[in-house]
């Protein structure tokens, strides 16, 4: 039987678990704030660096074809001046825990789909994602980092950027910011496929290089490698920071609903004590008029 005290019991577990689910929504939302502007005006400025360094690519694979030329050689060597494996690494970001709706599942089965029944690397960045993968019980090799859900630690970040840099193909799988509503699981190649035949039909730009041209494109192109890395994991912390603050969303709505059905049960409840109260009452009325 369903008491009043259960049923105040119940009203006051869903007004504190209310309390909490509105603290850790303000939370989100102060972060979203924080990070939101930086990254989204960070897509521009990264595109625009990776349009810098096509053109000075091209740059260099003129003055190239010019020596091919002149030395009469027939092949030319691609343009990445790291020392790269020649392998390809499918690497998931996922998340340490939990509250962030379907997003990290999501990024999970697109990374399993397109990773299966490939020679490719595996790696895994976060506790929830490689729980989902012991999970599957996939026997594939893995490698594993762990990184924080709400900030960039540099000297993690750097760690990863080590391991990963060799790689010729470097494939992640990640959840992208659309809006406050909309989050996306998608996957992107951060590993320098730089389109050296744009400039073809466009304005040719002649570029100037000091000390050498390997040494400054080397360089440029480990940092925008890096840079790249960096947005794909803020890009991914303000998506799950956004699925999370939907989920609670949802969840202060079911809330609200459980609290009114409590509350109407509270109610109907007092009103049947008052009833049986009045009822006993004049019954007693009754009874004794008879005497």
């Amino acid at each position: 039987m369903v008491t009043k005290k259960i049923i105040q019991n119940e009203i006051d577990n869903l007004v504190g678990l209310s309390n909490m689910v509105l603290a850790y929504e303000e939370i989100a939302a102060s972060r979203i704030r924080n990070s939101r502007s930086f990254v989204l005006s960070n897509r521009a400025y990264m595109s625009e660096i990776r349009e810098i360094f096509e053109e000075v690519i091209s740059s260099y694979k003129r003055e190239l074809e010019v020596i091919i030329k002149a030395k009469k050689r027939k092949e030319m060597k691609e343009f990445s001046f790291l020392n790269r494996n020649g392998k390809t690494l499918y690497l998931l970001i996922s998340a340490n825990t939990g509250l962030y709706g379907g997003l990290i599942k999501k990024t999970f089965d697109l990374f399993v789909e397109n990773s299966k029944n490939t020679s490719a690397d595996k790696a895994v960045i976060g506790k929830l994602g490689l729980a989902m993968w012991q999970g599957e019980r996939i026997k594939d090799k893995y490698y594993y980092f762990d990184f924080p859900d709400q900030r960039v630690d540099s000297a993690q970040l750097k760690n990863i950027l080590n391991f990963i840099i060799s790689y010729e193909k470097v494939i992640v799988f990640y959840g992208q910011f659309r809006n406050l509503i909309k989050q996306e699981a998608t996957f992107s190649d951060i590993s320098g496929s730089f389109n050296t035949e744009k400039s073809q039909t466009d304005k040719k730009i002649k570029y100037f290089f000091e000390p050498s041209i390997p040494k400054i494109l080397e360089f440029f192109e480990k940092q925008i490698f890096s840079s790249i890395f960096e947005q794909t994991m803020r890009e991914s912390q303000l998506a799950k920071i956004a699925s999370r603050l939907t989920t609670l969303d949802k969840a202060s709505e079911n809330i609200e609903k459980e609290l009114l059905k409590a509350t109407s049960i509270r109610s109907r409840s007092i009103h049947h004590e008052q009833n049986k109260k009045q009822l006993q009452t004049f019954s007693s009325r009754l009874l004794w008029g008879k005497f």
